[in-house]
């Protein structure tokens, strides 16, 4: 079934949404806690909290992440096979580090002045932000549906070893083929 949008499907988005500013919430604390730590105790120098202090300051710079950088792409497929298909040609090109196929979800929605109730698969794609419009184009070449479904949101905050494996794992620019 072709379709331009899902109703049901939306308050899901919104759940995964809501999840990400959490964990920006979480990590921002985190590193508010980590920072009022390099405040000296009563029971230590002065010199020894600022050598604590600078050591875990460097070791923050190393493990910085800009807000935004990575994103979450959404892609919705009618069945397993092309939800895999789709989700080996992005990591064999390089265009998202991670993708979740996630079974049997429920989408409402209107297409051709008719709503549609179907069953679909859908595809959590974690890749640079940069590499939306190339992931994009991918899709809608290779998706069964005339209008496939990619939406992104951007990663704010999460867990530094994970995006920055992203940020290893997808160029930011599509390697060229000589």
């Amino acid at each position: 079934m072709q379709y331009l949008g899902r109703a049901s499907s939306v308050p899901l988005r919104w759940q995964f949404a809501r999840s990400l500013l959490i964990a920006a919430i979480t990590s921002r604390l985190a590193v508010a806690t980590a920072t009022s730590s390099c405040q000296p105790s009563s029971s230590t120098t002065a010199a020894a909290a600022a050598a604590s202090c600078s050591n875990s300051s460097s070791k923050m710079a190393d493990e910085t992440y800009t807000a935004g950088s990575s994103s979450v792409a959404f892609v919705t497929t009618p069945d397993k096979e092309s939800a895999k298909k789709l989700a080996h040609g992005i990591i064999e090109r390089k265009l998202a580090a991670c993708v979740n196929i996630i079974p049997q979800i429920e989408s409402i929605y209107m297409w051709e002045g008719k709503v549609n109730e179907d069953n679909e698969y859908l595809m959590m794609i974690k890749t640079r932000t940069t590499r939306i419009d190339e992931l994009s184009k991918f899709v809608r070449e290779n998706h069964p549906y005339s209008v496939a479904e990619v939406i992104s949101l951007p990663i704010q905050a999460g867990n530094l070893p994970y995006l920055n494996w992203i940020s290893q794992t997808v160029p930011e620019k599509a390697e060229s083929k000589d």
